[in-house]
């Protein structure tokens, strides 16, 4: 016979989620079934954990889970003691499920503790949780309970505007930045002062910019990228800039279809944080979307419907882009942000004549002889693109003489107009400009000053060390036979004469300059090169600075290097490659060793095949240059699956002839150089054909040119395979080219 079923009854509950929500408890515990064989059977469950969702032993007085993590328990109130109500008290979160913002975006183990993770303790940063999805809040240090009033503007996004890279929904800008009124206008108030002198950062407009930060009416995005490249520059540790600009990034490509010249100012300071701070890949992609913005808004025309500061601030917006290419490389056209050939902007006036607001009439990047365009004196900043421009042009002729195609015919004449170019550059420069002490002490702008008159110097020492021989970027064997020797010798006096004279203005500076000034990272690069000339010159007959004396001078640029960039990540190679040269040289100072003149070999040079071997060779980037530092890795072979490995021969079979590397002995060297000698005019100092050689007393040791893998932070390496890029032999060229 069938027992007949026991209707179910419905659990007893002594509270509902009302009474839980309210900030008062009826002291009366809640009960549940224990099982489901006896549903008669209850056990208690306290306030605490039933908040925290997890399982209470009912322990009376105090539960184990209470008196385990020190919490209030519930029972600790008995209900029959006493007649009035009991008050919840919620328990304090000891850890969070979530990482916080700085390690999920230094991608690094996030233990969630509160009020700070050990992570971020360990290294002495702010430590910022990520909103919850119950509350509108943001954690800093603790979690905050309370809803803010959202910005209208941040609630009213679509969410097609999210950013899909982001996994976690970064911080307000109101909210959990540590980003105050005093602090952003301290911070603008530093970026005035010590950045704005510098040519990348000069685009914006002091007496706007600082009036619309009291009025609290700036650009969000442009406050915090200011705040944090400000920050960043001037080592405020204790300031959560990592995260500003995360914010600022994030903020820019949230809208990136909407150009703003608001947020291409902002990312210009975004892609200087980045290069700052190492992250090169970043910042050259960041870079390509600024020049695309500034494109599309038509930066690189003239709007003269517009007031003067705005005409003055999208001119110096759009050529502190230009600047962006030198730190990328030089001389490579497929890697060009802005071409000068789609420039059509005048030059930026003097700081003084910006901040007021006056109209100044100034010249074109490249004026055309004898146009109407032309003034009679420029200001620093206006001769400081000028001269890149120059510096550039010059590393296009460097490499095609490199690559054989620049005649030797021309080499003369495309020199001798350089140095014109260059005297007339100097000579419109006013009185004060001139170079002398008594001009950098009494100048208000010294960075822009030394900045000048280094690479003045620096186009020269680039120009004249094609004659250098034996040196990394000097010009092939064949052409350095094709140049008349008194030519070559007069490149290689005066190619040491400029360096000189970039290391007494190194010196100058050092001595008499303001110490607190920043200076930009190409004064670094004509401070290491000038170091390597000087050293190397040094055994020329007749040099100025003997082995010691030129030792001496390597040290002050690398002490301008080590004291003013000591936390650059763009220059740090630099400064370790100038420490291991003066290192190498002291080491022959030390033996006397005169037998053998050519650099001290530098570090292997790691073999790319990440990328397109026929790109590498041609391009010849250096180590110093932060496109090959950013170490892209080109992953087509992906795109058809796995593969099997492929034979060495046959890939090398496949390789068109043309661009093979045939193996020459030594006798077919000689031999080929001979003939190569044999068939390319010599031109003297008049440009006229002849056919003398230089004397073996006179010349350097061509032979060991590639003995010194240097590199070159606007060349690149050279080697016996490839000189300049070179990745064939065309006829007539020895082992050496």
């Amino acid at each position: 016979m069938t027992e007949a079923l026991r209707p179910l009854r419905p659990l007893q509950v002594s509270s509902d989620l009302h009474d839980l929500q309210s900030p008062q408890l009826k002291p009366r515990p809640i009960f549940t079934s224990l099982s489901a064989s006896d549903p008669l059977k209850k056990r208690a469950i306290c306030s605490q954990c039933r908040i925290r969702k997890v399982r209470c032993d009912g322990r009376q007085n105090i539960c184990q889970n209470c008196d385990r993590l020190g919490f209030e328990c519930s029972f600790q109130h008995s209900p029959g003691k006493a007649p009035g109500q009991y008050v919840v008290k919620l328990p304090e979160r000891r850890r969070r499920m979530q990482a916080c913002i700085p390690c999920h975006s230094k991608k690094t183990r996030c233990l969630g503790e509160l009020p700070s993770c050990s992570s971020c303790v360990r290294r002495n940063r702010v430590c910022i949780y990520p909103r919850t999805k119950r509350h509108g809040s943001t954690a800093r240090g603790h979690d905050q309970t309370e809803t803010p009033e959202a910005n209208d503007q941040t609630t009213q996004r679509r969410a097609g505007d999210a950013y899909p890279g982001q996994d976690i929904e970064l911080v307000d800008p109101a909210e959990g930045t540590a980003l105050g009124d005093e602090t952003a206008l301290g911070l603008m108030e530093d970026y005035f002062r010590h950045l704005y002198p510098l040519p990348s950062f000069a685009f914006l407009h002091k007496p706007t910019v600082l009036q619309r930060c009291r009025d609290q009416t700036m650009n969000e995005t442009l406050k915090l990228a200011i705040c944090a490249v400000a920050a960043l520059q001037l080592q405020r540790t204790s300031l959560c800039h990592d995260l500003w600009v995360q914010q600022a990034e994030q903020l820019i490509l949230q809208q990136i279809g909407r150009a703003s010249i608001f947020h291409l100012q902002a990312l210009l300071l975004v892609i200087r944080y980045r290069i700052e701070s190492g992250e090169f890949p970043t910042a050259f992609m960041l870079a390509a979307l600024a020049a695309r913005t500034a494109l599309a808004l038509r930066l690189n025309y003239e709007r003269p419907e517009l007031s003067e500061v705005a005409q003055e601030a999208r001119r110096r917006l759009f050529w502190a882009l230009y600047l962006l290419d030198d730190f990328f490389c030089v001389g490579l056209r497929e890697f060009e942000l802005c071409p000068e050939e789609t420039i059509h902007l005048r030059l930026p006036c003097d700081e003084e004549h910006f901040e007021e607001g006056r109209h100044v009439h100034t010249s074109l990047l490249r004026p055309n002889p004898g146009s109407s365009d032309n003034v009679n004196t420029i200001g620093l900043r206006s001769a400081s693109l000028r001269l890149t421009s120059v510096r550039r042009a010059v590393m296009r002729f460097n490499r095609r003489v490199g690559l054989g195609d620049e005649l030797s015919s021309t080499i003369g004449e495309s020199i001798r107009r350089f140095e014109e170019e260059l005297r007339s550059l100097k000579a419109i420069l006013r009185p004060l400009d001139q170079y002398s002490v008594p001009n950098l002490t009494s100048c208000k702008w010294q960075a822009q000053f030394i900045m000048v008159h280094t690479s003045w110097h620096q186009c020269h020492c680039d120009l004249y060390r094609l004659g250098l021989d034996g040196y990394s970027e000097a010009a092939p064997s064949p052409v350095l036979i094709a140049i008349h020797p008194r030519d070559r010798i007069a490149m290689q006096f005066k190619c040491l004469e400029h360096a000189e004279s970039i290391i007494r203005i190194v010196s100058d500076f050092s001595n008499h300059g303001d110490g607190e000034c920043l200076l930009e990272r190409d004064i670094a690069v004509c401070a290491f090169e000038s170091a390597r000339l000087v050293m190397f010159g040094s055994r020329i007959p007749g040099a100025v600075s003997n082995l010691d004396m030129a030792v001496n001078r390597a040290r002050l640029s690398l002490n301008l290097i080590t004291r003013f960039f000591p936390y650059s990540a763009s220059t740090q190679p630099l400064r370790k490659d100038l420490e291991r040269l003066i290192a190498s040289y002291s080491v022959r100072l030390a033996l006397q060793t005169q037998e053998v003149f050519s650099e001290p070999d530098p570090p292997s040079a790691r073999p790319s095949t990440k990328v397109s071997q026929y790109a590498s060779s041609r391009q010849r980037l250096s180590v110093q240059s932060l496109l090959l530092q950013s170490d892209f890795v080109d992953d087509s072979s992906e795109i058809a699956g796995p593969s099997q490995g492929i034979d060495t021969q046959t890939c090398a079979n496949s390789i068109p002839a043309d661009l093979q590397t045939a193996n020459v002995s030594g006798s077919n060297n000689e031999a080929a150089t001979t003939a190569a000698a044999s068939r390319i005019p010599v031109w003297g100092a008049a440009g006229q054909a002849n056919s003398q050689v230089p004397p073996t007393g006179l010349s350097l040791d061509a032979g060991q040119e590639d003995a010194g893998l240097i590199f070159n932070p606007w060349m690149g390496f050279t080697n016996s395979e490839d000189m300049y890029g070179v990745s064939r032999r065309a006829s007539g060229l020895d082992d050496e080219f």
